[in-house]
């Protein structure tokens, strides 16, 4: 995780990455990572901010909220709040972490952030389809005990609910823009390549332009 806050420029804007490795940029050096990839898309687009990379491979919504003193001491205009990837691959009970997306949600809020919520879809096959791959085998974990249709039920309600409840913009899977197409993802098939992080940050511009009218 990058956050070089001492580098900030008071009267350019601040946009968070505030999530797990997929915000992070795992397996990618950080000029190839999505926060540097997202600056350099608004700068494109006419908009000088400053995307600060606060996401943390491997981290779950509730080891995120433990995070989020540090997020608004950097006084953001608007955050990318992503996370959940993590919470479904080690079975996180959902109740656990609606309750830590909501906390985050709402404590940004009531800062004065815009936020933008960017969920994570999960299957019934997640683990079995990863298992059946002699490339994949052993890069993800066996499917937790709680992992069954229920939860991927209520899972992928959580995020949807959450932006419903707060009035806050959703999309709805992080990875929608580059979908199952393999070019765009490193060797595990979950995380995006350096090609990958670009389109996802040229699909995050017109979502973050209207956060940043006024900034």
């Amino acid at each position: 995780m990058s956050t070089p806050t001492d580098t900030i420029t008071p009267s350019i804007p601040v946009i968070i990455a505030y999530g797990d490795s997929l915000v992070e940029g795992w397996g990618l050096p950080d000029r190839e990572a999505l926060p540097a990839q997202l600056e350099a898309a608004l700068l494109r687009a006419g908009k000088t901010v400053r995307v600060l990379n606060f996401g943390a491979a491997g981290e779950t919504a509730p080891e995120g909220l433990e995070r989020l003193p540090k997020v608004l001491e950097a006084k953001p205009v608007a955050v990318i709040l992503e996370f959940g990837a993590n919470d479904c691959y080690q079975g996180i009970p959902v109740e656990e972490t609606e309750a830590a997306l909501a906390a985050m949600a709402t404590g940004l809020i009531e800062a004065g952030v815009k936020v933008l919520v960017a969920g994570w879809r999960t299957e019934e096959d997640l683990f079995s389809r990863y298992a059946d791959d002699p490339d994949l085998v052993g890069m993800l974990p066996i499917a937790p005990p709680l992992y069954n249709a229920e939860y991927v039920r209520r899972f992928n309600q959580l995020h949807p609910e959450l932006a419903q409840r707060l009035n806050l913009p959703l999309i709805p899977h992080i990875l929608d823009p580059i979908g199952e197409d393999a070019r765009y993802y490193q060797a595990d098939a979950v995380h995006p390549n350096a090609a990958g992080s670009i389109i996802l940050a040229d699909s995050l511009v017109p979502w973050l332009l209207p956060m940043l009218e006024g900034a």
